[in-house]
C-alpha cells in the first residue's frame, strides 16, 4: 500500500477525494480521435452504422481476409487528414467498393506481416472531399479503397523496417502487382514516422515525395 501511495506521490497524483488536474489538450492515448474507444462511440451514435459495420465483418470473413488488420482500422480517415480537412475520423468505405480492397489485405498476410511483423491500418478509403482537400492524386488508389496506409503495431519505423520491406517487396516479385510507397529518407532517417502503402494495383515503389524518383528501396537495400 505504501508502494501504491509512493508511486502515486511521485507521479504528481493525490488521494485528497478530487481529480488531478490535466494539462490543457491532454488526451490519453486511449481515447485518441482515432482509437478503437473513440470508433465504438461513433457507431454507437448511429444505428445503421453498427449494421453496417457488421455486414463490412461478415463480408471479410466470406472473402478469408478476416484479422488481417482488426476490421475497425479500415474506417479509419487519416487522423491528420480528418483534423486538416474538418471532417470525421471514421467513415465506413461504400458497399461496393468493398471487394476492391481484399487484394491488398491479402499481399499484407502474405508478404508484409512475414516480413515486418503485426501492423497497424491507419487509411485506406478516402473520399473525393478529402482527397481533393489534402491534393492527393486524382487516380490515387485510396479513392477506390484500393490501398492501405499501414504502420508497424509497435510504432518503429527506422531504416531497418524500410530495407525490410523494400526486401520483401523485390522478393514478392512483379507478378505479385505489390504496390509500395515507402515514406522514408535515408538521408534524414529522424524524419520518419513509419508509415508505408500497400496495394495490389502494380508492381512499383515510390518515397517521402510520393515520386518513384524518390524511392528509398535502391540505396537501402544497395
Amino acid at each position: 500500500m505504501l508502494g501504491a501511495l509512493a508511486l502515486l506521490a511521485a507521479g504528481g497524483w493525490y488521494l485528497a477525494g478530487s481529480v488531478p488536474t490535466l494539462p490543457a489538450g491532454f488526451t490519453p492515448a486511449a481515447r485518441a480521435p482515432d482509437s478503437r474507444a473513440a470508433f465504438d462511440e461513433w457507431l454507437a451514435a448511429e444505428p445503421r452504422r453498427a449494421a453496417d459495420f457488421g455486414a463490412l465483418e461478415a463480408f471479410l470473413a466470406a472473402e478469408g481476409v478476416a484479422g488481417i488488420v482488426p476490421a475497425w482500422q479500415l474506417a479509419r480517415v487519416d487522423a491528420d487528414y480528418a483534423q486538416r480537412c474538418d471532417v470525421g475520423y471514421f467513415a465506413l468505405p461504400p458497399r461496393e467498393k468493398w471487394e476492391n480492397i481484399v487484394p491488398a489485405l491479402r499481399l499484407v498476410r502474405a508478404h508484409v506481416i512475414p516480413a515486418v511483423g503485426p501492423v497497424e491500418l491507419l487509411s485506406s478509403f478516402r473520399s473525393t472531399e478529402v482527397n481533393a482537400c489534402v491534393r492527393g492524386a486524382s487516380a490515387s488508389k485510396h479513392l477506390g479503397f484500393h490501398a492501405l496506409d499501414l504502420r508497424l503495431a509497435d510504432g518503429g519505423g527506422d531504416a531497418a523496417l524500410f530495407a525490410a520491406l523494400c526486401q520483401m517487396q523485390r522478393d514478392a516479385g512483379q507478378a505479385s502487382k505489390l504496390g509500395l510507397g515507402a515514406y522514408f529518407r535515408p538521408d534524414e532517417p529522424q524524419t520518419s514516422r513509419g508509415r508505408f502503402h500497400i496495394d495490389a494495383e502494380g508492381f512499383r515503389t515510390w518515397g517521402f515525395d510520393y515520386s518513384m524518383a524518390s524511392n528509398p528501396c535502391p540505396q537501402l537495400l544497395g
